[in-house]
């Protein structure tokens, strides 16, 4: 499968050249979306840009200028007949007139070659902005399979799903044996819980080219399709709750959603980032739960890019279960901000920290215990996911996590975290954007932290 470059968490959305803008909506993250109008309705910011329109929540937006660009005309070229102007045939160019548009055609697929480069140079150099940009005009100089794909890739980066959607679907109308588009065209039907039609690319993309990960997909949401056949749904403002009405009591759910639409409000403030679309939860039945996720039986939660709990015996939310919807939230909110580029234990680190946790005196005679010993391994190499750890040792590298992720925070000031996410988000190596934040090396950062931590 095609990987595409890196990932950038930036809230933007695509227009096409040939639109003409009319308003610019400013964002409190400092990023502008240009459109052709933009409103209040119902306490959101609504705006129209080519193909439909998209819902903002207004606590994004800092302030909508009213302005207007010059529409850019396509390039056209005179017919040298006139009636070739209603003829459904396309008449045969002479020899003369194959002579005199040749160097047209083959100034301008030159132009589609050099904005295709300029742009995979700009994507390199984390330069997604531009990079867009380059792949826009190429796309508007040549609209063929390549052009489609390239465009729809990097929206798909972005995690603007609308767009993806848009082009990858026209890169499958050009050519329908193409998996990689049907491949990714699944991942954007399995975000939205369209668990079906996620199925049906799936398997198409699987007939076409037999990969190992495409399996390994349809093995999974075919769990999730038979787990999820009766399930019930409650949507609010940013959350789709999807839940077995014989396991999760409807008030319960609803009480959940109350508490998510809070603890959305809380992180967005936090983090300084907010996600439009809606996020994923589904409640299961204890058991189903473990066949589903293939999660250790220490886990409480799990998140893949949806929230996935077990849930048994509950008629109200308790402070348990209000924890658990706090961590496993911040992971959304953690993996959106860096788009998925991140360290485990910080993920891990910052979700405890956000859920209430804080580092006990057992929890520091243990690490203390293990520094002195010369047994815990630098902070760097805990790359890796904790899952495959027995429970005795992910208790330990949970701890770990959260310990010097609470030594950041109070040790430097909060707006650094946010920088570092906004960076890695740009698909920025962890240690680079690390020093480019705190302007000191994390080895030397957590050195100074092992030695404070150490009680002689």
């Amino acid at each position: 499968m095609r990987t595409p470059w890196c990932v950038l968490a930036v809230f933007l959305f695509a227009l096409t050249i040939s639109v003409c803008f009319a308003d610019i909506i400013h964002l409190k993250n400092g990023r502008k979306i240009e459109c052709t109008s933009a409103w209040e309705e119902g306490g959101n910011i609504k705006y129209v840009v080519a193909g439909g329109t998209i819902l903002l929540p207004k606590s994004m937006v800092l302030k909508v200028e009213k302005t207007l660009v010059k529409k850019d005309e396509p390039e056209t070229s005179k017919p040298s007949d006139p009636e070739e102007k209603s003829s459904a045939a396309i008449p045969k160019a002479s020899s003369e007139q194959e002579t005199r548009h040749e160097p047209d055609r083959k100034v301008k697929l030159r132009a589609v070659d050099s904005y295709t480069n300029a742009a995979v140079d700009l994507a390199e150099k984390k330069d997604f902005d531009g990079a867009l940009e380059k792949f826009q005009k190429a796309y508007q100089l040549n609209k063929n399979e390549d052009t489609a794909f390239n465009l729809a890739a990097i929206h798909f980066i972005l995690k603007d799903d609308w767009n993806a959607e848009r082009y990858f679907n026209e890169v499958v109308r050009i050519n329908p044996r193409n998996a990689e588009a049907l491949y990714y065209m699944g991942d954007i039907s399995w975000r939205k819980e369209e668990l079906e039609e996620a199925q049906a690319y799936w398997q198409r993309a699987y007939q076409i080219h037999p990969d190992p990960e495409i399996k390994g997909r349809l093995e999974s949401v075919g769990k999730e399709r038979k787990a999820a056949e009766a399930f019930e749904k409650n949507a609010s403002p940013h959350f789709l709750i999807r839940y077995d009405g014989g396991a999760a009591d409807p008030g319960l759910v609803q009480e959940m959603s109350e508490f998510l639409e809070e603890t959305y409000q809380e992180l967005s403030n936090r983090f300084e980032t907010y996600p439009s679309d809606p996020f994923i939860v589904v409640l299961y039945p204890r058991e189903t739960f473990f066949d589903v996720t293939d999660m250790p039986a220490w886990s409480g939660g799990a998140n893949d890019g949806k929230i996935k709990l077990p849930v048994k015996g509950l008629t109200s939310i308790s402070e348990q279960m209000k924890s658990v919807l706090t961590h496993e939230l911040t992971h959304s909110f953690v993996r959106f901000k860096t788009s998925d580029n991140y360290p485990v234990w910080l993920q891990e680190g910052l979700a405890q920290y956000q859920e209430g946790k804080r580092l006990g005196m057992d929890q520091s005679a243990v690490l203390s215990s293990l520094i002195q010993r010369n047994q815990l391994p630098p902070i760097e190499r805990l790359s890796g996911s904790f899952l495959g750890a027995s429970s005795q040792v992910a208790g330990v590298l949970y701890v770990y996590s959260l310990a010097f992720t609470e030594y950041l925070l109070d040790q430097h000031p909060s707006y650094q975290m946010n920088e570092l996410l906004a960076e890695l988000g740009k698909g920025i190596d962890f240690v680079e954007a690390f020093e480019s934040v705190y302007q000191t090396p994390v080895a030397e950062i957590e050195r100074q932290w092992r030695s404070e931590f150490v009680t002689e």
